[in-house]
């Protein structure tokens, strides 16, 4: 069940990045997402309760089913039944219709959604929605471990150190990818040096600007594999800092340039390398 529970978590959270995009069809995809997220909460507890449900059971029906259970003896009812039909009825209208939302449905089936989620997972699992961690479902037990560590960080109010595991992450996450693509041979580099030897000039770069292109064209290619979004990956690089992988296996955080983190940019961040991780085994398959 508690994997039903992180993916009705992930899938909201998704949605909420979709709903932040000021275009019709992301707004509409958002609406989607936020449906499955909710029908993937209740098909989650509907069994245990012994509620009368089937496969085609429509959505619409899932209210009277859960309060009319034989197994809900405490006689808890899902709470916010209106909104969430409107938000049914929005998500109908444009997957089976072709309607398009206006871009604000989508922030306001976002509130919707995250107060029925909020308030269900405590009423019928007795789990704080906030605090449960899609860390769970990261595959790789050191990445796993740092988001842990920022999250718990996070709800200190520790943004920075958050921040600096965050990047720890980040790191290790892009080597295992990169370990999958091809990489800039690191001779090429020494091209300046033999180049200022036969033209006698000090200040000839021409290959260092040729090697920082093709790092850069590589990391490109790991935050398009992992899903990230560009907007995304703008937000890691403004604020995070540099974790460089020393011989000893430990990392050093170089700090250039960087903004400050608040609260939501370290939120931000901690799903960003959260669903990349996620999303990484798929990619490569381990």
């Amino acid at each position: 069940m508690k994997e039903q529970l992180l993916l009705a978590k992930r899938l909201f959270l998704i949605g909420s990045g979709y709903a932040e995009k000021d275009d019709p069809v992301s707004a509409g995809v958002s609406i989607s997402l936020f449906q499955d997220s909710i029908e993937i909460f209740i098909w989650s507890f509907l069994k245990n309760l012994d509620a009368e449900a089937k496969e085609q059971t429509s959505f619409t029906s899932f209210f009277d089913l859960v309060k009319n259970a034989k197994g809900n003896t405490k006689n808890i009812s899902l709470p916010f039944k209106a909104k969430i039909l409107e938000l049914n009825k929005s998500r109908v209208n444009f997957k089976h219709y072709g309607n398009l939302p206006d871009i604000s449905e989508a922030k306001k089936f976002k509130a919707y959604t995250e107060e029925f989620l909020t308030i269900s997972f405590y009423e019928f699992h007795s789990i704080e929605f906030a605090s449960l961690s899609l860390a769970e479902l990261i595959p790789y037990p050191n990445i796993r471990i740092k988001i842990k560590s920022a999250e718990s960080l996070l709800e200190s109010k520790e943004f920075e150190q958050a921040i600096a595991e965050i990047a720890i992450a980040k790191a290790m996450l892009f080597e295992k990818i990169s370990n999958y693509l091809p990489k800039p041979d690191r001779r090429i580099s020494d091209g300046d040096r033999f180049l200022r030897k036969i033209s006698g000039e000090q200040f000839v770069s021409l290959f260092k600007p040729l090697t920082q292109y093709l790092e850069r064209s590589t990391e490109i290619s790991i935050i398009s594999l992992l899903g990230i979004q560009i907007s995304d990956y703008f937000t890691l690089q403004s604020y995070l800092p540099a974790a460089l992988k020393m011989s000893d296996g430990r990392y050093s955080l170089q700090y250039h340039d960087r903004l400050s983190p608040t609260e939501e940019v370290t939120k931000s961040a901690i799903n960003i390398i959260t669903s990349g991780a996620i999303r990484a085994r798929e990619v490569i398959g381990e």
